[in-house]
C-alpha cells in the first residue's frame, strides 16, 4: 500500500482515489478521538518526503471523491509543516478553494487572489499554474493560453505547460501553433506519446 501512495493522482483510478479518501477519512477520525494514534498503514512515520508527498496525493484523492472534511486536513498539516506562504502550499489552496466554490461569483474571487499573490511575487509558479486552469474552467481559453506563453517565456522546458498549451490551441483550431508546442515536448522527449499527434495536426507536406 505504501508504494503507491506516491503515485500522482492524476494516474490512479477513481477506486484506488475513494480508498485513499476513505482511508484518510479513518485517519482524521482516530487522530480527533485519540492522541496517540498510529497512523494510516501507508503513511510513512517519519518527518520525510515520502510522508508529505502522501499527504498532497491524499487531498487531491479527497477533492477528486468530495471529502472536503479530509481534504482540509490535509492541507492544513502541509501548511504546519511548510508555512502558509510555502509556494506549493499556496498553490493547493488554490485549488481547495476552487474545489469549495459554489458559483462563478466565488470562482472570480478566487482569481482575483490569484491576481493579488502574482502581484507581490510574479514568479510563484504553482500558483501561476493554479490561476491558468481556473481560467480554462471559466472558459477563458485565450487569456489562459496567453498566461501560458508568459509561463514558458520564463520557464521554456517546462514539458507539462507545452502540452497544456498544445491542447488549448488545439481546443481553439490553431493547430499550427499546437504543432510548435508539441515540438519544443519532442525536443525535451522525444517519446511523449503526445509527439504522435504532430504528423495529423502539421499542415506542411511531409517528405
Amino acid at each position: 500500500m505504501q508504494a503507491t501512495t506516491a503515485i500522482s493522482p492524476v494516474r490512479i483510478s477513481n477506486s484506488e482515489a475513494l480508498s485513499r479518501s476513505q482511508e484518510a477519512g479513518k485517519y482524521i477520525q482516530s487522530r480527533v478521538s485519540d492522541a496517540n494514534a498510529i497512523s494510516l498503514s501507508f503513511l510513512p512515520i517519519e518527518d520525510s518526503a515520502e510522508l508529505w508527498t502522501s499527504y498532497e496525493n491524499m487531498l487531491y484523492s479527497c477533492l477528486r471523491t468530495g471529502d472536503d472534511k479530509a481534504a482540509h486536513f490535509c492541507l492544513e498539516r502541509l501548511a504546519g509543516r511548510f508555512g502558509a506562504d510555502d509556494e506549493r502550499v499556496m498553490g493547493l489552496r488554490g485549488l481547495y478553494q476552487e474545489a469549495m466554490a459554489e458559483d462563478t461569483p466565488a470562482l472570480l474571487q478566487t482569481l482575483h487572489e490569484y491576481d493579488e499573490i502574482l502581484a507581490e511575487n510574479p514568479t510563484n509558479t504553482p500558483v501561476r499554474k493554479r490561476r491558468i486552469a481556473l481560467l480554462r474552467s471559466l472558459s477563458r481559453e485565450g487569456d489562459a493560453a496567453n498566461a501560458l506563453v508568459d509561463l514558458l517565456a520564463a520557464s521554456p522546458i517546462d514539458i507539462e505547460s507545452w502540452a497544456e498549451l498544445a491542447d488549448l490551441y488545439i481546443s481553439q483550431g490553431l493547430y499550427q501553433q499546437a504543432v510548435f508546442c508539441l515540438e519544443e515536448i519532442l525536443l525535451s522527449t522525444p517519446n511523449a506519446w503526445n509527439n504522435a499527434l504532430i504528423p495529423d495536426l502539421d499542415p506542411r507536406p511531409s517528405g
